[in-house]
């Protein structure tokens, strides 16, 4: 899947008027050279992104193709491992606190759970059900298959 358009766009523009912008207007009086400076810049940075997000996918793929069966499922089992954890710190413990009538002395709650926590498992959840409900969109859709012309 490709990095979006407008995504490598704002990215580009917004280093482009940031710190890069700032740094050329400080080193570089020729407006001549300092426009070819930022087209290259541009160029290199959007093949850098390509690269990367090469890399990313040659490595999911690599993951997928894999026999192994832990090698195919680590990323599902990860996002598993944390919904279960948030439900047991969410769901299970103030259920038994309530039963018990008093809080048990164990000691993570929702309010000790870090925020990158929160934030990894929103994307890896995302993520994972964003790409099965791409998965099942493309299975649905057939498109026809693209002929060469010569």
């Amino acid at each position: 899947m490709p990095i979006p358009v407008p995504l490598v766009t704002n990215l580009v523009g917004s280093l482009m008027s940031g710190p890069v912008n700032k740094i050329l207007d400080a080193y570089i009086a020729d407006t001549e050279l300092r426009r070819k400076l930022e087209a290259d810049f541009k160029t290199r940075l959007v093949e850098h992104l390509g690269r990367e997000e090469a890399l990313q996918q040659s490595a999911v793929l690599a993951e997928i193709g894999s026999d192994s069966w832990l090698t195919k499922t680590w990323r599902p089992l990860m996002m598993i491992a944390i919904l279960g954890f948030l439900g047991f710190v969410g769901l299970i413990l103030p259920l038994a606190d309530m039963l018990v009538g008093h809080p048990l002395p164990f000691a993570p709650r929702w309010n000790l759970v870090p925020p990158e926590a929160w934030q990894f498992l929103s994307i890896g959840v995302g993520g994972y059900v964003g790409g099965r409900s791409l998965e099942k969109i493309a299975a649905a859709v057939q498109l026809p298959p693209v002929r060469n012309k010569r």
